[in-house]
């Protein structure tokens, strides 16, 4: 998986500042293989309200599920099948706003 530089990403059709659509993106990627809600908030630039409202607007659509992480009792979120295919499907309207 490739690192992404959250603070420069701009939208997916690059006229400026990221659209919530971009910061749902960011936060599924950084959970494909589980995180932390302090990850979370960093990797995707967010504060911790913000955070908790996107988790929590995620996990109502079953785009992110919450797991345990075998080496402590901390709650872990984790990007679900139907994340991916959002992640995807991003992806792809990414690719054509690039094409041009």
């Amino acid at each position: 998986m490739h690192i992404i530089d959250n603070i420069s990403k701009q939208s997916v059709t690059g006229w400026g500042n990221r659209d919530w659509i971009d910061i749902l993106e960011n936060i599924l990627e950084t959970c494909e293989n589980g995180s932390l809600k302090t990850h979370i908030k960093y990797r995707c630039n967010l504060g911790s309200d913000k955070t908790g409202q996107y988790v929590r607007f995620l996990q109502d659509r079953d785009l992110v599920e919450n797991v345990k992480s075998s080496s402590s009792r901390l709650q872990m979120f984790k990007t679900t099948k139907m994340g991916k295919r959002y992640v995807e499907a991003y992806k792809e309207i990414e690719r054509i706003f690039k094409e041009r």
